[in-house]
């Protein structure tokens, strides 16, 4: 059984970036939902090098405590399906960000009524 795909709701950026979403937006002829989507994607392909890094660093720490090695691309799926599963294997490892421990400028509340469209 599939598992049902996440919904994602952003914020509005800091000025300057939703200015730059709005113009790539107008340029490519696409509504600023749709246009911030397709920035998300590219910086995700763009950045997949320094996220598979992550996780093999987080996989072989993980892998420590376990009796076969973990790779990279499984704790990439565990992450998706099961991210409880992932904090008690890294409990030792740590998270790179804890939530609780800073203010992230992207992430006010999720649930404002302010919208990108």
């Amino acid at each position: 059984m599939s598992q049902p795909k996440p919904q994602i709701a952003i914020n509005l950026p800091p000025e300057y970036e939703l200015k730059l979403l709005t113009a790539l937006a107008y340029f490519l002829g696409r509504n600023i939902s749709a246009q911030a989507l397709a920035c998300l994607s590219m910086y995700l392909r763009q950045s997949e090098p320094r996220i598979m890094a992550q996780l093999r660093y987080y996989a072989h720490q993980a892998s420590k405590n376990q009796e076969r090695p973990i790779s990279e691309y499984e704790l990439l799926d565990w992450i998706y399906e099961s991210p409880e599963r992932v904090d008690e294997l890294l409990q030792q490892a740590g998270k790179v960000h804890h939530p609780s421990e800073i203010q992230d400028v992207f992430e006010p509340n999720i649930f404002s009524d302010e919208s990108i469209d």
